[in-house]
Formats: structure tokens, C-alpha cells, sequence
């Protein structure tokens, strides 16, 4: 199972699990606390006289009581575990979460000339519910799961929700769960990662863990009233309206980071550029040893890397793995101790993930450089591995050939700090506040869009001045000579590239798989794809 993520490093919420960019976290993070829209007494369809704490009280209380009943089934194998879950999940929904007209289905659900098979369905048909036996992980491949008409022998809980939802167009909306988790997801705007929020109900709800706070929060985010009415259409509810204003709010992110880059390259490229020990870096550009052009392309680089790594980081992608153990491979205690230690070793001393509060503080923004030489170590370690820091030998962006002159030159904590304050932070012109940048679920959209932007700037040096600008930014000349236009280098949109997979590839997969129902593995390898500029999209 993947390990829990709080929603932000502020939030005691860490039974919420969030992939993708289903929602905004810190829009989660309100919901969760009652502090986003539509979260007053008459939004929920509390009674007059009762307090939104009133409600979520006794449904605490009540699904306390059912989990009690349910938790000792859980061992069990004299039990049927898919039985033992439709009863507690059915009177969970109905008598906690609102969903009083929650009906079982007996067949599958007909989309063309496939059938789904839906465990129960709300709201008139239009929030499918699908559940999982206890005993089988919502990600599981299982035939019960599979699709009838799609070729395939075996589909995960998760997997029949998201294709039912891609296939439906009445519903938006799906909860898959299998008792011990909860998941929320919506019709997939992008099929090369999942998009769901998680409630672990487990932990919420045994015995002993008196998680009454998280329990509220599950209340007030999944309660039936914020999937709005039967007779609705599907985009009118109120998960629709928090995704859409996290999505304005992405685009203000999207904004911010875009300039914020910007401006960590301003100031990374003078920070370089005055330092007084870098006298062989304005040696190598004074007698042209390094262009200008060069000096720009190893300073978008290290941003590439800063972007990288803190990627990496927050979805805890970056380290080698532990070693592996089990019944064939025996566990060696001082190995595995020795892979934690690098590990705390990375993370206190050397993260980037750590300068990101720090970056806030004006104290820590002071001469000296040793926050630059915590941070070559950990390109020289990524360049070939260091099992010291757990971290692998990646090469390529790190290689020593890629940034030679700025992995030899100094800067300080001042400009280090200054340019990762704007990588990490960014300003929200409407709310007035400052806010995290979300690394950890950020698609491709938002880093093409840097990466676009990236491509319009045109490098400005003034070597005797020991200034670095931008064309038309911290001057008014021309930038007809970006590197956007001399190249022809765009970045294409994920959603155009979603479209293209939905109307050329999904046709073709299909057909694939209908023809050799029995061989889905060879009925996809024989599929030839020609993708001539899609490039990360």
C-alpha cells in the first residue's frame, strides 16, 4: 500500500490521501476544516436547529458502531469478505454519509457494447459505487472486476470505476472501496496518472485511534449533498465547483511559477556573476571561453534540476529502493538500518524539500555558501550514486558535462535562498496570501507551461556591470531571437494530447482486444504507434 501523505506539510489530516490533481490541497485542506464553499448547515441539508456538528456527531458515532461490528470479520476466513463488506459499506453510505436512495445492482451496467459491472449505484444512477471484498486491494486485478466485452479476464476495483466514468456520460463522479479505504475519483481528464482522493477508513475508525477529527473531515468532503441532486445535471455538485476553483487557482499557480522562474534565473545569473571567488567564471565569459548563450543554458539547467528534484521529493520517487526482502530473500538488519540512516541523512542535511520554509526567513538569507555546497554534493551524487545518501546514479541532467562551469562556482545562501523562494512560493494576486507550489501533484500542463515560457527569454550580459536580464524584461530590447521562434519549439497541451489518445488510440485497443479476447497482452503489443511531436505531453 502507498504510504500516507499528509494533504500539506500543516495539515493533522494524514488518513486523506491525495494523487493527482483531483483537487488542490489547500482547498482540500478547507474543505476538510468546513472552511470552503458551500459548507454551511443548509449546503449539508442539516435541519433547522441542528448544527453541522450535531450531524457529523452522530454519524461518527454510528459508523463507529458499525466498524465494531465489521472489524472483527476481518480475519475471518469461514466469512464471505465480499459479503461482509456490501453490508458494512452499504449501511456506511446510507445511515453516515447521506446516501439514502443507495441502491444494489444484480447486472451489469450496458454502455454500448460493453457491461459494467457496477456494485450499486446513488442518486438516481449518476455516482456509480463500486466495492471491493476486505481481503482485495482497491488496486487488485480480479475477475469480478472485469468488463464485459473488453477483452480483458481481470480489471481492478479502481480500474472498472475510472473506465465506467470515461465511458459514461451521465456520470462524473465514482466512490470505489473496499471497506478498510474510500476513494472519490472523477472522469479522467488524463490517462497517464491516477487522480483520487483516499480516505483511510481503517484507521479512522478503529477502535482505540480516536480519529474524530478525520472522521469529520471524510463527512464533510464525500457527505452525499456534495454530489448533488438526481435530477441535476452531472456537473452541477459541489465537488465540481471545488475542482473548477482549484482549477482557476492552478492557472494563478501556473502564473506564479512561470514568472517565479524567471526571477530565480535573474537571480542566479548575477549571484554567479558578483560572487567575489568566481573570478575564473567571468574570465571564461570575458574572453568568450563561455558564451553567453552557454551561461544561460547551464543556468536553466540547474533550474531544470531544482524542478526535478523537488518532483522527486515530494512523491518520494527519488531515493534507491530498500533492499528487498521475504521468504526467498532474508532481511539484513544493518543493511536496511544502513538505507533508513541515508535517508535521514538526505533529508536533514542535504533536501532541497528543507530550504523551503527556511527560503521565508530573512535571517537565513546571509553570505555564506554553504547551502550551494550541500546542494553540488547532491549533483555529484546523482551524477553516479552515492549509497550514503541513498541516492542512484542518474546521469544525464547531472552529469558533470552539463553545468561544469557553475558545479566549480560559488554562491551564496542569500541568492540560493532568494531563487528557491521563488520556485517554491508563489503570490495569489486575488486571495493577497502567499502559497506553496504543489510539486507533488503537478502534471505535465504546468511544467510544459514553464517550460514554454522558458523558451521566449532572450539573455542580456553586462560583464563589466556584472549584470544578467532578460530581453524585454529588465530591458526593452528585441526577443524576435527566442529560442521559441528560431527553433519552432512548442509544447503540447496534455488536453490535446488526451484527445488524440481518446479518438486515435482508444478506437484501435479496442478493436485489438475484441479480436483476441483470449491474448490482451499480445493483442496490445501488435498496436503500432507513431507519435512524431508529442514530445512530455
Amino acid at each position: 500500500m502507498s504510504r500516507r501523505r499528509k494533504l500539506t506539510d500543516t495539515t493533522p489530516f494524514d488518513t486523506l490521501r491525495l494523487e493527482g490533481s483531483l483537487f488542490v490541497p489547500e482547498l482540500l485542506e478547507r474543505a476538510a476544516r468546513g472552511e470552503a464553499a458551500a459548507q454551511k448547515e443548509v449546503d449539508y441539508g442539516v435541519p433547522k436547529g441542528l448544527k453541522l456538528h450535531d450531524e457529523y456527531g452522530r454519524a461518527y458515532r454510528i459508523a463507529a458502531a458499525l466498524w465494531q461490528d465489521f472489524a472483527p470479520q476481518l480475519p475471518r476466513t469461514d466469512l464471505d469478505p465480499a459479503r461482509a463488506t456490501h453490508a458494512f459499506v452499504l449501511d456506511l453510505l446510507r445511515q453516515c454519509l447521506g446516501f439514502t436512495d443507495l441502491t444494489p445492482l444484480s447486472d451489469p451496467v450496458p454502455i454500448g457494447d460493453r457491461g459494467f459491472p457496477v456494485t450499486a449505484q446513488a442518486l438516481g444512477g449518476r455516482l456509480p459505487v463500486i466495492i471491493a471484498p476486505h481481503s482485495l486491494g482497491l488496486d487488485d486485478p480480479d475477475p469480478r472486476f472485469a468488463i464485459h466485452g473488453s477483452g480483458a479476464r481481470r480489471k481492478s476495483a479502481h480500474q472498472l470505476a475510472q473506465e465506467f466514468l470515461n465511458a459514461s456520460r451521465d456520470c462524473l463522479w465514482a466512490i470505489v472501496t473496499n471497506g478498510r479505504s474510500l476513494r472519490l475519483l472523477r472522469d479522467a481528464e488524463t490517462l497517464t496518472r491516477p487522480n483520487f482522493l483516499e480516505f483511510d477508513l481503517e484507521t479512522i475508525l478503529r477502535e482505540g485511534e480516536a480519529r474524530y477529527a478525520d472522521f469529520s473531515a471524510l463527512w464533510r468532503i464525500a457527505h452525499a449533498s456534495r454530489a448533488g441532486t438526481a435530477t441535476a445535471p452531472p456537473a452541477d455538485c459541489i465537488w465540481e465547483k471545488w475542482k473548477s476553483e482549484g482549477h482557476a487557482q492552478g492557472l494563478r499557480v501556473r502564473e506564479g511559477l512561470r514568472a517565479g522562474v524567471t526571477q530565480a534565473l535573474l537571480i542566479l545569473g548575477r549571484g554567479f556573476l558578483t560572487h567575489p571567488d568566481n573570478l575564473a567564471l567571468r574570465q571564461c565569459l570575458h574572453d568568450g571561453t563561455l558564451t553567453k548563450e552557454d551561461y544561460f543554458q547551464q543556468l536553466l539547467r540547474l533550474i531544470y534540476r531544482s524542478l526535478f528534484l523537488f518532483c522527486a521529493e515530494e512523491r518520494d520517487l527519488l531515493h534507491t529502493p530498500a533492499p528487498a526482502s521475504g521468504p526467498s530473500v532474508p532481511s539484513d538488519p544493518s543493511v536496511l538500518s544502513s538505507h533508513t540512516a541515508a535517508r535521514k541523512a538526505y533529508a536533514e542535511g542535504y533536501s532541497l524539500r528543507r530550504l523551503r520554509n527556511r527560503s521565508l526567513r530573512q535571517t537565513a538569507h546571509d553570505s555564506h555558501g554553504d547551502l550551494w555546497l550541500s546542494l553540488r554534493i547532491v549533483f555529484r551524487a546523482l551524477a553516479s550514486g552515492q549509497p550514503r545518501l541513498a541516492l542512484p546514479a542518474l546521469g544525464g541532467l547531472f552529469a558533470e558535462t552539463q553545468c561544469p562551469d557553475l558545479d566549480s562556482a560559488a554562491l551564496t545562501n542569500r541568492e540560493l535562498l532568494s531563487a528557491m523562494r521563488h520556485l517554491r512560493w508563489f503570490f495569489d494576486k486575488k486571495s493577497g496570501q502567499r502559497g506553496a507550489i504543489d510539486y507533488r501533484n503537478m502534471g505535465p500542463e504546468e511544467l510544459g507551461s514553464v517550460y514554454e515560457s522558458l523558451l521566449e527569454l532572450v539573455p542580456q550580459l553586462d560583464l563589466p556591470a556584472r549584470s544578467f536580464g532578460f530581453a524585454g524584461i529588465t530591458d526593452t530590447a528585441s526577443t524576435s531571437g527566442n529560442a521559441r521562434k528560431t527553433t519552432g519549439s512548442y509544447y503540447t497541451p496534455d488536453s490535446l494530447v488526451q484527445e488524440l489518445i481518446k479518438s486515435a488510440l482508444d478506437p484501435v485497443i479496442a478493436d485489438r482486444l475484441a479480436a483476441q479476447p483470449d491474448r490482451p497482452v499480445e493483442a496490445l503489443l501488435s498496436i503500432t504507434v507513431c507519435d512524431p511531436s508529442c514530445g512530455s505531453g
